[in-house]
């Protein structure tokens, strides 16, 4: 492994997903990956009866939307890019 990366194991859904990230992103991706989570439990407890699939896309919606409209009023670029590996990573997990 190359210096300066860790090898982490999120659980999202209840799958783990190995990564290699930055030592200095870590707690990033833990952090996404807690919220996706939260999301996740809020939605299921909303549409019981809805697939997984359909749910992990209601919370990528949530989540993108919100992105939208923070970078809409901040302008901050930086956000925007961690979502969009969020949302990678999301599209990775559902196919």
């Amino acid at each position: 492994m190359e210096e300066g990366y860790v090898g982490i194991n999120l659980l999202v859904n209840g799958i783990s997903y190995p990564l290699v990230v930055k030592r200095e992103e870590e707690p990033y991706y833990r952090q996404a990956a807690r919220l996706i989570n939260e999301k996740l439990l809020k939605y299921k407890d909303t549409f019981a009866t809805e697939s997984s699939e359909k749910l992990i896309t209601m919370v990528a919606i949530d989540i993108a939307f919100r992105r939208m409209k923070d970078t809409d009023l901040s302008g901050n670029s930086r956000i925007s890019g961690k979502l969009l590996e969020l949302t990678k990573l999301i599209d990775d997990a559902i196919e």
